[in-house]
């Protein structure tokens, strides 16, 4: 069995680190991206392929999909050298904060998840990103 610059990169990290991992000694030896464009130009044909997927409706293609966004949005924290980690954590912290203000909103107006439609709550949502952003 030949040997590979990949054999660095220990198959037991977490997804993310081993991504990073895969991606930064192959970037090591030339195999990257121009730059990050490039790579958002990669987000998009991924997005298409994984719409496509899911109107098959192929629960496999879209998890392989899927798949492929991450390990691209992985790269791309990498060429802009941030934490993709870090990120996701900031995500999971502003979505939370956002969810709990929409449940106040429905609190306070006495109502509740329950029965009300999905154009109802994306409006209350955005209401809150606004407040939010002091807009």
């Amino acid at each position: 069995m030949s040997q590979s610059i990949l054999d660095a990169v220990a198959p037991h990290l977490a997804p993310l680190d081993r991504a990073h991992r895969l991606q930064a000694e192959a970037a090591r030896v030339g195999f990257d991206w121009p730059d990050a464009v490039s790579m958002i130009d990669k987000l998009r044909e991924e997005t298409t392929e994984l719409a496509e997927a899911c109107h098959a409706g192929s629960a496999a293609e879209a998890a392989d999909e899927i798949g492929d966004l991450l390990f691209v949005m992985v790269n791309l924290a990498r060429t802009l050298q941030l934490d993709i980690g870090r990120c996701l954590e900031d995500a999971c912290t502003k979505f939370e904060r956002r969810f709990r203000a929409l449940e106040e909103r429905l609190r306070a107006q006495g109502r509740r998840f329950e029965g009300e439609c999905p154009e109802t709550l994306d409006a209350l949502w955005r209401e809150v990103k606004r407040a939010e952003r002091g807009a």
